[in-house]
């Protein structure tokens, strides 16, 4: 048995749990093999037993050896013969753990028969056990069996739980990871035949049906549940996204506003309700929402995070700002109430202010974007060499390799800030030498090459990282809109620039990238339709200074000079914008 060991393990790290969390909400224990967390010893699936007979202590010496051997080809990653082994074990004792076990490897192996087999044994000697009832329901959606057998086990889950209505939903999550969208939409209508009388179920199908763009069906599905609950947050708030999604907003709200007038206490349907006006525009709606939140729940730490957050969504900086600097003052979530405001400081160019909040952030998942840009905004005010300090201090404190290059891009952004072009391309070629062809260092240096002029660098460069990636859209688009620009190998432009669109469709600046090689080309009409496309959906600049182009040259100059004016409203510093404008109509 031990020289199977030789076999190529599948992996060699500690198997995590096999699903975020059980049906009930309560997280799954971890398929530990080899984790800190320590696992199942064989010797503890007989502590508790008295002394037996010799032949029967024979029977269980062998049973303990083949658990020991299951455990070790775990922990080294022989997933096969562990799963194997557990299984064995488990049709020999009458202890659920060792079963469990069986099922959990068999589930994170995919092995399907087996698993199954495993969670029987184990509902067989813990009827009372729900995750094994939830693991059988789940390896019954994956095997070929009748979709009726796992929905009797979905079933029998919702029957015995004390909150039907959370189990559903989280039979939702479960089967909203399954490939076979249909077989698990069958389960879900199963359910909801079974349960008319819960929301749940009516919002599962609802669910399933919307992420397979059947918005007509989701919407008759989320009709059914506002029937059984006219009222219902969830339900009234999904519509109005449905509606939104298909271009009609104002029918869903005005549901949820009604909503509102008969529960303005329901925090969780405001807070959808302002989210959903910021999605769609109307700003000054969800800022009288936000107010409305503030007022009503100025000490709820949550709360004041995620006004907070939409206030910055809907362009109401100052009232963003009253919001986290009264979280801050809660001692919850000071993290992002630091990094929030340093952004907020940072945009008005209050950089002192800024550089206070982003050091006060502590180290978490913000923690090295705050202390990136405090760098950043260091060299800005004049401490170019502190700025750098920080930065290769942090490279001290975080040796991840991984995070490397983002430091060494950090460092040379400031150069190139500080007009040490040279100095800046030589951090990066530093960075080449100790990561060769990596990719972030090689789109750096090529945009530093751009900014220096060496366009042949630039050139090779991104060649080099293309070949590398292939699908790497930045790559393409900013090769693909050099070329185009300076109005040369346009065929190569446009190989680029349509794989970039074929893998970010709906990406403005690889569609103003578009739009201008279709100028060069001499197609008017289709750089037109490229850059408006693209202006709407971000108001750039150099898009704007761009579409202008297309408009001045086919003759329509009233409105490029529009389009020029509201953008430099907007952006009265673009060089670009200004440059185009100043060089036709001057």
């Amino acid at each position: 048995m031990l020289k199977l060991l030789t076999r190529r393990p599948t992996s060699q790290k500690c198997v995590q749990g096999l699903f975020s969390k059980t049906l009930s909400g309560v997280l799954l224990p971890a398929v530990l093999i080899g984790c800190a967390a320590g696992p199942m010893t064989p010797s503890s699936v007989f502590a508790d037993q008295h002394q037996q007979p010799a032949a029967l202590q024979n029977e269980r010496a062998q049973l303990m050896y083949e658990l020991m051997i299951a455990e070790l080809a775990g922990r080294r990653g022989y997933m096969d013969i562990a799963t194997e082994g557990y299984l064995r074990a488990a049709r020999k004792t009458d202890d659920p753990r060792v079963a469990e076990r069986a099922t959990k490897l068999a589930v994170w192996a995919r092995s399907w028969s087996e698993a199954e087999e495993a969670a029987r044994r184990w509902l067989e000697l813990d009827p009372e056990a729900t995750e094994a009832r939830e693991l059988l329901a789940q390896v019954l959606m994956r095997t070929d069996q009748t979709d009726s057998v796992a929905l009797d086990e979905f079933v029998n889950l919702v029957e015995s739980a004390d909150d039907q209505g959370a189990v559903l939903r989280d039979i939702f999550i479960l089967l909203s990871r399954e490939q076979d969208r249909n077989a698990a939409l069958e389960t879900l209508r199963g359910l909801q035949e079974q349960f008319p009388d819960e929301v749940e179920a009516h919002m599962g199908v609802a669910r399933m049906l919307f992420q397979m763009n059947r918005r007509d069906e989701a919407m008759g599905a989320l009709e059914q549940a506002l029937v059984v609950d006219a009222r219902n947050g969830e339900a009234l708030l999904f519509k109005a996204q449905v509606l939104s999604d298909a271009g009609k907003p104002a029918e869903g709200l005005e549901d949820i506003k009604l909503a509102l007038e008969e529960q303005p206490d329901d925090v969780r349907l405001r807070m959808g309700y302002a989210r959903l006006l910021t999605s769609i525009g109307r700003y000054q709606d969800a800022s009288q929402e936000l107010e409305y939140l503030y007022e009503s729940e100025s000490d709820d730490a949550d709360v004041l995070l995620s006004i907070g957050l939409l206030a910055l969504d809907s362009k109401r900086t100052d009232a963003a700002e009253r919001y986290l600097t009264a979280l801050l003052s809660t001692g919850e979530h000071r993290d992002q109430a630091h990094f929030y405001l340093a952004r907020i400081d940072d945009q008005k160019q209050l950089y002192s202010d800024a550089i206070k909040h982003y050091d006060n952030v502590s180290q978490g998942d913000l923690y090295l974007s705050a202390q990136l840009r405090a760098a950043e905004l260091l060299a800005v005010t004049g401490q170019l060499e502190v700025g750098i300090e920080k930065v290769r201090a942090l490279s001290v404190l975080l040796p991840d390799p991984a995070m490397q290059p983002m430091l060494i891009t950090s460092e040379s952004r400031m150069l190139q800030e500080a007009g040490e072009e040279q100095k800046a391309i030589d951090v990066l070629s530093d960075g080449l030498e100790k990561f060769p062809d990596n990719g972030e260092l090689l789109y750096a240096r090529a945009l530093a090459a751009e900014k220096s002029g060496d366009t042949d660098a630039l050139i090779a460069d991104l060649e080099l990282l293309i070949s590398n990636e292939p699908n790497n859209a930045n790559a393409l688009n900013a090769l693909g809109y050099f070329l185009a620009d300076q109005n040369t190998r346009l065929d190569d432009a446009e190989r680029y620039l349509e794989k970039a669109m074929q893998l970010k469709p709906d990406d403005a600046a690889i569609m103003d990238s578009l739009g201008w090689l279709r100028f060069r080309q001499g197609k008017f009409e289709s750089a037109r339709k490229l850059l408006e496309t693209a202006y709407e959906m971000f108001p750039d600049g150099e898009i704007a200074a761009h579409l202008g182009v297309v408009l001045w040259v086919t003759g329509e100059k009233s409105a490029a000079e529009s389009i020029w004016e509201k953008a430099l409203l907007d952006s009265p510093d673009h060089d670009k914008l200004r440059n185009t404008v100043k060089r036709l109509t001057q």
